[in-house]
C-alpha cells in the first residue's frame, strides 16, 4: 500500500507541524505576502508557516496548531548610543589619580 494511502499519515498532517525540510517540529506563523497568500489561501483552509529551525515557508492547513510569530527586535540607535556615551562617562569618573607614594622611583 503507498504511504499516502495511510489514513494515520494523512492525520499527521492535519494536525501536527512537520518541516518537510529539516524535520523540525516547531513552527511559527508567517505574514501573508502576496495576493495569492492574502485571497485565495484562506478559502482552501490554508495558511502561510516558517519552520523556526531552519526558516523553510511553506503552506498548512489551518488546523494545524502553530506559535504565533515572533515580533521584529526595535531599538532605537540614538538612544544606543547615549547609553554607550553615558556609560563611558561614569568610567572616566570613577577613575582615581594614583597616589605618588605607590609608584616605584627607577635609578
Amino acid at each position: 500500500m503507498p504511504a499516502f494511502g495511510r489514513l494515520g499519515l494523512w492525520l499527521f498532517f492535519f494536525k501536527e507541524f512537520h518541516c518537510h525540510h529539516c524535520g523540525g517540529h516547531e513552527g511559527y506563523a508567517s505574514r501573508r505576502r502576496n495576493f495569492v497568500e492574502r485571497y485565495f489561501l484562506p478559502p482552501l483552509f490554508l495558511k502561510p508557516v516558517r519552520c523556526g529551525d531552519c526558516y523553510f515557508r511553506s503552506w498548512r492547513p489551518l488546523s494545524v496548531p502553530v506559535l504565533p510569530r515572533k515580533d521584529a527586535m526595535r531599538f532605537d540607535a540614538g538612544k544606543m548610543v547615549a547609553t554607550a556615551r553615558a556609560a563611558d562617562r561614569k568610567e572616566t569618573q570613577k577613575e582615581t589619580p594614583a597616589r605618588p607614594e605607590d609608584h616605584q622611583r627607577i635609578a
